[in-house]
């Protein structure tokens, strides 16, 4: 598992971090994936390698994280792939027809907007480069309850994300929740009841959402 979080720790980096091969520019910064090899240029050197392929892998990990259950695993996630691959074998594809059969099989959860669509999530990060950070202020109480809250930030009024929250108690990560935080804005959590008392908490703990950074603080 800790091989899992640390490669997406690493394509975390390649994107939102500043480097020589970048001309000192965040590779994040400089346009939408969907530019493609229009991206790279003399002001901006490299960045197509640190931003295209590093963020086209983690929007899938996005979407992948959102569907996973902890009784399936990635079973849905799997379902679609395969749908999209049948579906579209030996045809022109584009990314909308990608976007239709994730509406296609997205959670309940997903449905942010209420109309069946994904296009928040593709709005945001596939045609988009608005990155958020977070930061995860929690508390275990005597009994055991878990409370905190969950900051957004850096991002503009309509920027829309689901935050995952995990707990540790003491053989892995185990996914609680996931709330929904709007814009630069904050959620409580208030004396949440667990079976036991966690060792630890932590919003995004497989680096499910891409962001500049994830702050977690007891």
């Amino acid at each position: 598992m800790n091989k899992f979080i640390d490669f997406w720790e690493d394509q975390r980096k390649r994107i939102v971090e500043a480097s020589p091969a970048t001309k000192d520019r965040k590779p994040y910064t400089v346009g939408p994936v969907t530019q493609g090899y229009r991206l790279s240029s003399g002001k901006t050197g490299a960045v197509y390698q640190f931003l295209v392929y590093p963020k086209g892998a983690y929007i899938l990990h996005m979407i992948r994280m959102m569907m996973s259950e902890q009784r399936n695993g990635d079973a849905q996630f799997q379902a679609m792939m395969k749908d999209f691959v049948q579906t579209y074998f030996n045809k022109d594809v584009s990314t909308e027809d990608f976007k239709r059969i994730i509406e296609k099989h997205m959670t309940g959860q997903m449905d942010v907007d209420k109309n069946g669509r994904m296009d928040w999530f593709f709005n945001e990060w596939v045609y988009g480069t608005e990155m958020p950070a977070y930061h995860f202020e929690y508390q275990i109480g005597s009994d055991g309850s878990l409370s905190g809250r969950i900051t957004q930030s850096g991002v503009s009024n309509k920027f829309v994300m689901l935050v995952p929250v995990y707990v540790d108690f003491g053989k892995g990560w185990v996914k609680l929740g996931t709330a929904v935080l709007a814009g630069n804005s904050s959620v409580d959590l208030s004396n949440v009841k667990l079976p036991m008392a966690p060792k630890r908490a932590a919003i995004c703990a497989m680096n499910d959402v891409l962001a500049t950074s994830i702050q977690n603080s007891k």
